[in-house]
């Protein structure tokens, strides 16, 4: 008689309970991250650190992420999914302790890295898992999830700006209480990746180019979310104004994966992100246009929505026996994130930042060319 763990090795079953959990697990790891850019004036003054020495809180979460990023790639593969989805929610909960009780600056950056290090083996983890669930409707799933992350960026500025000034450790032991909370919600998560025993370890010829398109993708969103405000106020939008369209951008990536769920299951994941991929480059050249460029980041916004969760269902479809392949793409949206951010502002800083939307704009075509490639290769196939 064969053991029940054996049968859901091929494929990934979600309770309800688990996609709630994981819905609520997405918007908390939105709330956290971007609730780093209002903390660091209040870390100042309770560590006595300098604004830059603060602003180093970001780069450390993301140093934590990348490991905990390849740990959850071979994790994932050896242990069935509830496990590590487990393992690292309470790794992230475990840093949020940290961070609330810490009264030295090592002691506090020490629990950033903790969380980052529980956030990136989630990010991996919950993309995956759904991407490769027995759900009919994973495309719009995982879109809808990924919309939980972007409303909860919108949200927790606002937490921090409020709460931390006065209530800093309660504020992150609230946080931490409710993360350690979800941890039994992952029960109902069955049976663990598809591995194929004959795969390649590395990455095949065709994987090559969704890292490539993911790594342009990243770029592109975090490229456009930290210039547009600084491009605005140089076609002469006040800074509140400025600030507004902004958050109207991360507005929009929110309603777009939001309305994606409404697209019919028979419209193929290629053509919804060979369709994103082209509107984003469209919106940027129009950026370029002072008198539009509010509207055309808008436009950006729902265009970029869909991409990030459609093409990982895309390659997973593609790849339907094997998860390593869509492995690959989180490391590389880290890397993305890291330094396609960067490599854009050095060409902006010598052009000028009048620019900046001309320069995210060829970004954007060279992903729209990699994604096409990937569709001709999959055509061919």
């Amino acid at each position: 008689m064969h053991p029940i763990t054996e049968v859901p090795t091929t494929r990934v079953v979600l309770s309800r309970a688990s996609i709630a959990g994981i819905a609520t697990t997405f918007l908390l790891m939105g709330m956290i991250v971007a609730g780093y850019g209002p903390l660091l004036e209040h870390l100042i003054r309770r560590f006595g650190v300098s604004l830059p020495v603060a602003g180093a809180t970001i780069s450390v979460h993301f140093a934590g992420s990348l490991p905990g990023v390849f740990i959850a790639m071979r994790s994932f593969e050896r242990l069935p999914g509830r496990v590590t989805v487990m393992i690292a929610t309470a790794t992230v909960g475990f840093g949020l302790v940290i961070i609330a009780i810490a009264f030295v600056w090592p002691a506090f950056l020490l629990g950033v890295f903790i969380v980052g290090l529980g956030f990136g083996a989630l990010v991996l983890g919950l993309n995956q898992l759904v991407a490769y669930s027995e759900s009919r409707r994973r495309t719009a799933l995982l879109n809808a999830l990924n919309g939980a992350y972007s409303a909860g960026a919108v949200g927790g500025p606002i937490l921090v700006a409020t709460f931390a000034g006065e209530h800093f450790s309660p504020l992150y032991l609230v946080f931490a209480a409710v993360w350690l909370a979800l941890i039994p919600a992952a029960i109902g998560i069955t049976g663990r990746l598809p591995v194929s025993a004959g795969s390649r370890v590395r990455p095949g010829s065709l994987v090559w180019i969704f890292i490539l398109a993911f790594v342009l993708y990243v770029a592109i969103e975090n490229g456009t979310g930290g210039w547009m405000t600084s491009h605005l106020e140089s076609v002469g939008l006040r800074s509140t104004q400025a600030a507004t369209v902004t958050s109207g951008f991360w507005l929009a990536l929110v309603t777009g994966r939001l309305l994606i769920t409404l697209v019919p299951r028979s419209v193929p994941e290629g053509t919804i992100v060979l369709t994103g991929a082209g509107m984003a480059a469209v919106g940027l050249l129009a950026a370029t246009a002072g008198i539009l460029a509010p509207w055309a980041y808008l436009v950006t916004g729902l265009a970029l929505a869909p991409i990030f969760p459609t093409g990982i269902v895309w390659l997973a479809k593609l790849r339907p026996g094997d998860s390593r392949a869509t492995s690959w793409l989180f490391p590389a949206a880290s890397i993305g994130g890291i330094a396609g951010p960067g490599a854009i502002g050095i060409v902006i800083a010598q052009a000028g930042v009048s620019w900046a939307p001309a320069v995210l704009a060829v970004v954007a075509i060279g992903m729209s060319i990699t994604f096409f490639v990937a569709a001709r290769r999959t055509a061919a196939q």
